[in-house]
């Protein structure tokens, strides 16, 4: 064969490739995928309302800087602004998603971006004026949120840094069975407040003023859009153990993980812009949001490990959970809420054993020191099949929703 015969070969073989992606993408939905690969927590339902300043509008971008941009992110080629949080996010996005995605991106109507603090929000109705209404004033810039917020007392003056200084480039170390996601050990996270310590109950934290909050569950449903991009409108989270379900859990667990990640003694850069003040409010949001969460049905399939009952890994695993969970998570994994244990039955697996191995290692820095001395023995055989048994233990019925397609009603 000749070499123009080759050349001429390749090329065809290169177009028949580019095509059928493009084919491919096409047949996709981007709207979905904008839903589904939760875009819309940060650049908002329309792509022109960000969360915050600091994340944009791209509503009627060109499709080709759309994509490129978002390759970029995913390779690390681009690393700047909330490109780690949202490189994160990339990693479970095909090319072809991309695509259909930076096409339907393309298609919208551009609205320059307005992000609407939360501790400027106010749901009062405006008062009757003949008075022409006041030009908008842009919202201050995430730097500048968050300096107010620190002088406010709301938080440590450490994060009054742009946010994209406290994300880390590190990569992060899970278990090869769980998917990557954006919360790290706490080598990979730095920052003054609360770094390097191990801290379980944390003295002055934010989760003493919440815990005798009456909850608003009206406002917690408003409060948890914010959260619903990633754990869904069900709080289900994802089977594949991406992101854990929340839904059912005692609130005052949810207080003490998310007054960690707020204060920086539980290491995780994707959520914690989410769970600052600025995003989902102050103390009285929190309880209002756990509020809610904790009243959602659970899911009746959450993701499971590999061993069904009967098999040996499964006994082993049973038999392990026995001489060293059922303390402090219960025979029934329900957990104890005010000892701050967390449920475990209907948990995903992956999400599971991704935490399991952090606590056994001393990486999970808010971690019970009882639990992390408990199981500093296990092997990573022992840590799956352990794993395994939990995430298999029964959830009582009146705590699930009515069938795997639930939807929240809240929601539709």
């Amino acid at each position: 064969m000749s070499g123009i015969n080759k050349i001429t070969l390749a090329l065809l073989a290169m177009f028949a490739s580019t095509a059928g992606s493009h084919a491919l993408a096409a047949d996709l939905d981007g709207a979905k995928l904008f839903a589904d690969k939760t875009c819309a927590t940060c650049h908002g339902k329309d792509a022109n309302t960000p969360i915050m300043a600091g994340y944009p509008a791209i509503g009627g971008q060109s499709a080709e800087y759309a994509l490129q941009q978002m390759k970029d992110i995913k390779s690390g080629a681009r690393n700047n602004g909330q490109a780690e949080a949202m490189k994160v996010v990339m990693q479970l996005v095909s090319d072809e998603e991309m695509a259909a995605l930076a096409t339907y991106v393309s298609t919208l109507e551009y609205k320059p971006g307005m992000a609407v603090s939360r501790l400027d929000k106010t749901d009062a109705e405006p008062a009757a004026t003949d008075a022409p209404m006041a030009e908008a004033k842009p919202v201050d810039s995430m730097e500048e949120q968050l300096r107010k917020i620190a002088a406010a007392g709301k938080t440590d003056a450490s994060v009054a840094a742009p946010v994209a200084a406290v994300l880390p480039a590190a990569a992060t170390t899970t278990p090869a069975a769980a998917p990557a996601t954006g919360e790290k050990p706490a080598a990979a996270m730095t920052g003054k407040s609360g770094e390097g310590k191990n801290v379980w109950m944390a003295e002055g934290s934010e989760r003493e003023a919440v815990m005798d909050l009456k909850p608003n569950l009206e406002n917690g449903l408003e409060v948890y859009e914010v959260c619903s991009g990633c754990h869904l409108g069900e709080g289900w989270g994802k089977p594949d153990g991406t992101f854990p379900q929340l839904s059912g859990q005692h609130k005052e667990v949810l207080i003490k993980q998310l007054a960690d990640i707020r204060a920086k003694n539980r290491d995780n850069p994707t959520m914690y812009p989410f769970a600052l003040p600025e995003a989902i409010g102050d103390e009285q949001a929190l309880a209002d949001v756990v509020g809610y969460i904790e009243s959602l049905p659970m899911n009746p399939d959450n993701g499971k490990g590999e061993w069904a009952e009967g098999t040996p890994e499964f006994e082993k695993g049973k038999q392990l959970y026995a001489d060293n969970c059922v303390k402090c998570h219960g025979e029934d994994g329900m957990g104890k809420a005010d000892k701050f244990y967390p449920r475990i039955d209907g948990q995903h697996y992956n999400y599971m054993l991704r935490q399991f191995e952090w606590i056994r290692d001393g990486k999970r820095r808010n971690a019970n020191p009882e639990m992390v001395d408990q199981i500093k023995v296990f092997t990573d055989m022992d840590m799956k099949m352990v794993v395994n048994y939990a995430s298999r233990l029964p959830v009582p019925k009146e705590d699930v929703a009515p069938s795997k397609d639930w939807k929240n009603p809240d929601f539709e």
